[in-house]
């Protein structure tokens, strides 16, 4: 079968708009990487915290509606026999961690694998949001606690868990914890502490 001009030249048309669509298709999903970063000061570990628990889901490019409650951030706190780790999650992707002592890895969300259990993180803890209250105060936990704060569309919850009840297994946050630790678990093997 022999192919004429015309057969083609719309070949050609046809490999070029595919190869158009492909462009366009990884500009979006670069795009969407690029907003997955939560956007954090390089400055004390007060600040990137207070970033992370204050973050709208307006700076995260979501459109949440006020009638249900919707958790789209997840910030875990746990005293380290006096160094309190922080680890912040978000629906998008995003992922963060940063340590009392100055430690941080931030920006951690482009990689797929710490995105994807950033979100899962979050979308769990959905199923946690009973067992907290709503709170002003987002001070940091007490020693021997862990807190978990989950940023919803109509404020911040909160709930503090005794880390002899996470390590004895009797705790009803053992689960969010355990995914938490997945998280870390992530980034550790991600990008280097800055």
């Amino acid at each position: 079968m022999k192919f004429g001009t015309e057969e083609l030249i719309y070949s050609a048309a046809i490999v070029a708009q595919v190869g158009l669509a492909y462009y366009l298709f990884k500009r979006v999903q670069n795009s969407r990487r690029q907003k997955a970063d939560v956007p954090y000061a390089s400055g004390s570990y007060e600040q990137n915290r207070h970033t992370a628990l204050h973050i709208t889901p307006q700076q995260l490019g979501l459109a949440m509606q006020p009638a249900v409650t919707k958790v789209y951030g997840v910030v875990m706190d746990w005293d380290m026999s006096g160094t309190v780790l922080s680890l912040c999650a978000y629906i998008t992707g995003a992922a963060n961690a940063f340590l009392s002592s100055g430690t941080a890895v931030t920006g951690v969300g482009a990689n797929p694998a710490i995105a994807e259990q950033a979100s899962e993180l979050v979308q769990m803890a959905q199923g946690y949001l009973s067992k907290c209250m709503p709170v002003a105060d987002t001070g940091l936990p007490l020693p021997g606690t862990v807190r978990f704060y989950l940023l919803t569309n109509n404020g911040i919850y909160a709930a503090q868990e005794l880390l002899g009840a996470i390590e004895d297994n009797s705790s009803p946050w053992l689960g969010l914890f355990f995914r938490g630790n997945m998280l870390l678990d992530e980034i550790k093997q991600g990008p280097a502490a800055q």
